[in-house]
Formats: C-alpha cells, sequence, structure tokens
C-alpha cells in the first residue's frame, strides 16, 4: 500500500510527519490520512513526495505495488494449437466462464495514442468494453510491453458516455469483437482463449495473484509459457485494436 511506504521511507530518512507535511505543504493530518490508507496524495504529490525520500517514482508506484497494475502475456496461435490448449485446460485448470466481449477504443484528437508510423509501439489505450449486461470503461499504461497501469470504472449509460467523448474530443478508432473462454490455472493465472473476429486465435495469460515484483511476475509468465509449449515467436505486443487499425489503414 502506498500509505505504508510512505511511512517506511519517510521513517528511514529520519522525517517527522510534520517536516514532510511541511515540505509539500500539507497539513500532518493530511499525511497521518496517506499513512494509514485512508486518502491517497495526487500523482503530482506523490511525485515531490519521492523527490523527498529519495526514490523513484517507479518504484515507489510500481515495486511490491500490485494494484492497478496488470502483467499479462498474449500470443497468437493457430486453430489446432487453440484446440490442443482448450482441451489441456478443460482437464487441469478450472473453467470460470465463456463470453462474448466488444471493445470500442477511443482516442483524444490532442493526443494521438496511435502514431501514423504504425512500426512504432502504442503505449496507451482507452476503451468502453461491453460485457453482457455490464459496460466498463478501461484505461491502460504499458510499461516496457510487460506491464501496465489499468483503471476501471463501471457505467451505467454507454450512449450518453459516447456524447460526452463526442464533446471533449474523443474519437472513435477501432471496435474488437471477441469470444473468450476463460480459465485459472494454478490458483494464480487466468488463461482466456480469443477467437477475434477479422484477427484470428489468441491466448492471453495474467497474473492475478501476486508473489513478487511486476517484472518478475513477468519473467514467471515467460516460463509458463514456454511448459505450456506456446510459441512465443509469436508473442503479440501490440494488442487488438492495434491490429484493427492496421488492418483499417492498409
Amino acid at each position: 500500500m502506498l500509505g505504508e511506504k510512505i511511512k517506511e521511507l519517510r521513517t528511514k530518512k529520519n522525517i517527522s510527519q510534520k517536516e514532510l507535511a511541511d515540505r509539500l505543504f500539507v497539513s500532518d493530518k493530511t499525511v497521518s490520512s496517506w499513512e494509514i490508507n485512508r486518502t491517497e496524495p495526487s500523482l503530482d504529490l506523490v511525485v515531490e513526495i519521492c523527490n523527498i525520500l529519495d526514490v523513484s517514482v517507479a518504484k515507489f508506484l510500481y515495486e511490491d505495488n500490485k494494484n492497478n497494475i496488470e502483467t499479462e502475456i498474449k500470443v497468437k496461435i493457430s486453430e489446432d494449437e487453440y484446440n490442443t490448449l482448450k482441451s489441456f485446460l478443460d482437464k487441469n485448470a478450472e473453467f470460470v466462464k465463456n463470453n462474448h466481449q466488444l471493445d470500442t477504443y477511443y482516442e483524444p484528437t490532442y493526443r494521438k495514442f496511435v502514431p501514423e508510423d504504425m512500426s512504432q509501439s502504442v503505449d496507451e489505450w482507452l476503451r468502453i468494453g461491453e460485457r453482457g449486461n455490464r459496460t466498463i470503461l478501461n484505461y491502460k499504461h504499458w510499461h516496457e510491453d510487460k506491464y501496465c497501469d489499468e483503471y476501471e470504472v463501471e457505467i451505467d449509460n454507454k450512449e450518453n458516455l459516447d456524447k460526452i467523448f463526442g464533446v471533449l474530443g474523443l474519437n472513435k478508432i477501432a471496435v474488437v469483437d471477441k469470444v473468450r473462454l476463460t480459465y485459472l490455472y494454478l490458483g494464480k493465472y487466468e488463461i482466456a482463449l480469443d477467437f477475434v473476429k477479422d484477427l484470428g486465435h489468441f491466448v492471453e495469460i495474467e497474473v492475478k495473484k501476486y508473489e513478487s515484483s511486476a517484472l518478475e511476475e513477468y519473467d514467471n509468465l515467460i516460463s509458463l509459457t514456454k511448459e505450456l509449449n506456446i510459441n512465443l515467436a509469436n508473442i503479440d505486443k501490440r494488442g487488438y485494436p492495434y491490429h484493427v487499425i492496421f488492418n483499417n489503414r492498409k
């Protein structure tokens, strides 16, 4: 938790709550509230806290902090590989659900997520995902193509949100239509078998129970993928919306 990190680093630097508060121009009650995880500092204050406590923002936010972090691997597979993996998971994993997912992706007019040169990576995605009777707004920001910040909020009126996006200058750039089979493997990994319209078959493995840092868990994912005989030569770091946009630009 962020509060525990602030307290630990502050104590190591022999800085009192009041001293830290004074340097941040907040009250010592505010610092106390952070440290008991009642509230959290804004991102601007996080940057200042890291400067004062002599720690990098990346280490402060991501190392051993699993809230709002996603670590996953996605690999394109053939239909035969899909069926073989499905047979294995049916016998050795816990089946969770089979559902249809429709994801609509958006991009601000004032800050492009997708570059004109499609050989470059895309680090940010914003989407509205339809999951049966649920509609979810999701934002991802990738780091090193290995893990990402992920924030979600459930919404109750997609049409009105679309109108708000239009007013704010967020344009629809891609629609991803897929059927997903989801399994829980070894009580730790969520394995999704996807059939994506116009793109084909994929497997996506995500860490759901963290036992080490995000980067270490990514290395564990690589090892697991090899154990499952998934060809890492076909690893996909672009994402479904990238391929939809790329195909539309051809």
